[in-house]
């Protein structure tokens, strides 16, 4: 690959004659590159080298006895976690990993250089030490320390794989290392030469400044340190064998040239105050497809590779590994029911394909892109947009793997960890596979399936999202809780023990962490200084049985009372007394044995609830709407508790409300609702209604009374002619403006109807108006919202031209 020195730039060319400098060896690399890892194994067992320097923080070092242990299994990761403050809002926890995997060059130099004897350790600035957020990952929480931003953003790479016809950075360094013939890969001095190339040239693209800013310079200056000290001691021990340093390739410029000049002055490193775990990793979390910065697109394929070049001294088979991931693909799509799509002679056909594309694109054998245009082009059916996106999905999956690692019991979890392991177990959840799997729950009926509910559930409150939830029964939000089953999407991941050693520190079993959450938020509401919310304090006993802290329910219930006891707001009463409504409701899925208390409670908010209501009479006209679905609300839990028995003091309250000439939408609600009851008969009824939609009523109480109505017993609108006749006259008396004023507010009240009862109401009201029948059956419905208000607003400009040019009295006589 590499052109002649004359090509290159003055500081690449001189790069490329320093690959070994005073017996220092430079092994360039992309993190977790096979091409890489081949020509590493290759170099180390030719030098024999007295130490092997690998880039990665050198707080690692502890962790390498756990590293080389036998039982240790790739894919696996050193997770770091550090504290830091984060603005305004306190220390938070930061994480991140440090991937393994069987081909990573990184996990090839360690493991090789333990068997030759060679010294070996870590030699990246700690990082907890570093300054910068550079090596942002996947998420905010969990950052990847071998990002590679560098190699996809650069312009000359871009440029490159243009002119060499590649879709992208992934496919040129496939183009031009993975797929070189098995001699070259083995060839370490012209593939690291020719990845060092590569990199210098992509580093060109960048400034030193930002290089700075971001911290690159500082690990760089920290690694020269290092390399420079071990040089020293071996030299001074007499030791002259070779020290092979394995880095990412765009560093290895710059520590040949802080090599080749003076030392520099040490920089200052703060306190490296990070905790670091060897923990398990997973294939899907190694995709660069799935957003891994550092990663290769489909490891599982890369794994085939490197398998298959393990078990041959010549090489990766390349066209062996193609027919039989073709085979195995064919052979999961038969075992899902996909039999017709993926036949034996596709299969052949794509083998042949594949080996054609190498073939043409000069590749020693089939790649990962061949591979897929051979796919593409055999298995997808009709035209190519149509069957792309499930085909192209289920493909990425497939070629992603989802394998999970594993490490030795000496590696040292946390206890809570290892109880979340034994707990998942138990709940038959797999931990040694990533792939998200449907879980249905039958909550109502099976007790194993309540546990493993609650196990999901706290997991989730933990953030340690194992499961993700995708429908059934919500108790904490008080929904759908007629549904008997309950769906969730199961996964076990790195980033799930990521969150719980995060919070390890909280107890040893999940249940202890859980229980420490729920007095810190039980302590936040005793210390609130606003008065007390019954509201927020119930969703804490609701929550407590969701996750299945039932121990916690006498505390909790103590607490909900003191709350309900101080609060003053009726809607957070209500919402306590509708959420405690539910918990009694669900008390055999959510497995509460205390009933009685949770009644008491909700007996006891129905009181308050019942001694803050003639508050509602005082509402301001912009907390109508939400005071009447309170009133609502409170009114279906009252009923449910007192179930046939009278309920006089409730009725004695809304008849005091219902006279309350403050708030005409609460009133007239009060009404509506009595009437319901039965408390009330139509005649009182209607003397009510009267004095708000009769003779003379304003129009801006009229809405408002409407608006209450109809949210609180839209019904009587439809079954009661009186009130049909009186809201008629009213709005047959308003003039234009006020029409068009107060038409939103009527809208709003009217959409409280389900279409076909707007046409009921509809037909009532032409039946009182000659010939309007006629009228509506040939009115035209496809206009829109915004049409309607345009012919309003020019009808209205319409009128003042007339006015303007002394027309009006013409235009009064064709509206008559």
């Amino acid at each position: 690959m590499t052109a002649s020195l004359d090509a290159l730039p003055a500081e690449v060319a001189a790069g490329l004659a320093r690959m070994e400098m005073d017996g220092i060896h430079f092994a360039p690399v992309r993190h977790h590159s096979p091409a890489c890892a081949l020509a590493l194994q290759a170099m180390l067992r030719e030098l024999r080298p007295a130490a092997v320097l690998v880039e990665g923080p050198d707080s690692f070092d502890a962790l390498l006895p756990l590293l080389l242990d036998e039982r240790t299994r790739p894919p696996v990761a050193i997770l770091s976690q550090a504290e830091a403050a984060r603005g305004g809002d306190g220390p938070a926890t930061r994480s991140a990993f440090f991937p393994f995997c069987d081909y990573s060059p990184e996990w090839v130099a360690l493991r090789l250089a333990h068997e030759l004897g060679a010294q070996f350790n870590f030699i990246d600035l700690p990082w907890a030490a570093r300054d910068d957020d550079a090596d942002a990952g996947e998420d905010e929480h969990a950052r990847s320390l071998m990002a590679e931003r560098y190699l996809a953003h650069s312009d000359y790479l871009a440029a490159l794989a243009r002119a060499s016809g590649c879709r992208s950075h992934d496919e040129l360094w496939d183009h031009l290392f993975e797929l070189r013939p098995a001699p070259a890969l083995r060839d370490w001095r012209s593939l690291f030469s020719d990845v060092f190339a590569y990199c210098a040239l992509a580093r060109s693209s960048y400034e030193t400044a930002v290089l700075e800013a971001e911290g690159s310079l500082a690990r760089e200056r920290h690694m020269a340190g290092h390399i420079r000290r071990r040089h020293a001691a071996l030299r001074a021990a007499g030791d002259g064998r070779a020290i092979v340093v394995v880095t990412g390739g765009f560093h290895t410029l710059a520590l040949q040239q802080m090599l080749a000049g003076p030392a520099p002055k040490p920089g200052r490193t703060a306190p490296a105050a990070a905790a670091d775990f060897l923990i398990r990793y997973s294939f899907d979390r190694l995709d660069a497809l799935n957003g891994y910065g550092a990663g290769m697109p489909s490891p599982a394929w890369h794994q085939w590779v490197w398998e298959s070049a393990q078990a041959s001294a010549a090489g990766p088979q390349l066209e062996q590994v193609t027919a039989e991931a073709l085979a195995r693909y064919a052979r999961q799509g038969r075992e899902r029911g996909l039999s017709e799509q993926v036949s034996t002679a596709e299969v052949q056909a794509a083998v042949l394909q594949a080996q054609r594309l190498a073939a043409l694109r000069g590749h020693a054998g089939p790649g990962r892109e061949d591979l897929l245009d051979a796919l593409r082009s055999c298995f997808v059916k009709g035209a190519i947009d149509e069957g792309m996106a499930g085909f192209t999905d289920d493909l990425r999956r497939f070629l992603g793997g989802s394998a999970l690692g594993d490490v030795p019991p000496s590696a040292g979890s946390p206890p809570l960890l290892e109880d979340a392991r034994r707990q998942a177990q138990a709940q038959r959840i797999r931990l040694d596979d990533s792939t998200p799997r449907t879980v249905r729950l039958d909550l109502y009926r099976k007790e194993s399936h309540r546990l493993r509910s609650r196990f999901l559930h706290l997991m989730d409150y933990l953030g340690a999202g194992v499961g993700r939830w995708q429908g059934g029964p919500d108790f904490l939000g008080g929904m759908r809780l007629e549904l008997l089953i309950e769906e969730w999407q199961v996964a076990w991941n790195p980033l799930v023990e990521a969150r719980l050693i995060e919070v390890a520190g909280d107890g040893s079993t999940l249940q202890d962490a859980a229980l420490a959450r729920l007095r810190r938020e039980e302590a936040l509401l005793a210390t609130q200084g606003q008065g007390r919310s019954a509201g927020a304090a119930v969703r804490l006993l609701v929550r407590a049985c969701v996750i299945g802290l039932h121990e916690r329910l006498p505390r909790l219930m103590d607490l909900l009372a003191r709350h309900l006891a101080e609060d003053a707001s009726l809607a957070s009463v209500t919402d306590c007394a509708h959420q405690l409504l539910n918990l009694h409701r669900a008390r055999e899925p959510l497995g509460v044995q205390d009933d009685d208390g949770v009644r008491t409670l909700l007996e006891l908010a129905c009181s308050i609830g019942l001694g803050l209501l003639p508050d509602l009479a005082n509402v301001k006209q912009e907390g109508e709407a939400a005071a009447v679905r309170t009133l609502v609300d409170l009114r279906a839990v009252r009923a449910a508790l007192a179930g046939a028995e009278p309920d006089d003091a409730w009725h004695e309250a809304l008849a005091r409300l219902a006279l309350a000439p403050a708030a005409p939408g609460i009133a007239v609600a009060a009404g509506a609702l009595l009437f319901l009851d039965g408390a009330w008969d139509a005649a009182r009824l209607g003397a009510m209604l009267g004095a708000h939609f009769g003779s003379g009523a304003r129009p801006a109480e009229a809405v408002r009374a409407l608006g209450g109505l109809m949210a609180a017993a839209p019904e009587l609108l439809l079954t009661q002619p009186g009130l049909q006749r009186d809201l008629d006259r009213i709005l047959a008396g308003w003039d234009e403006a006020a029409f068009i004023t107060y038409l939103p507010d009527l809208r709003l009240a009217f959409a409280q109807l389900k279409p076909f009862e707007t046409a009921r109401l509809a037909e009532a009201l032409a039946q009182t108006h000659a010939g309007l029948d006629d009228a509506l059956a040939s009115v035209q419905y496809g206009f829109s919202e915004a049409d309607m208000a345009a012919g309003a607003r020019l009808q209205g400009a319409l009128a003042l031209c007339l006015a303007r040019d002394g027309l009006d009295a013409w235009l009064a006589e064709e509206t008559a």
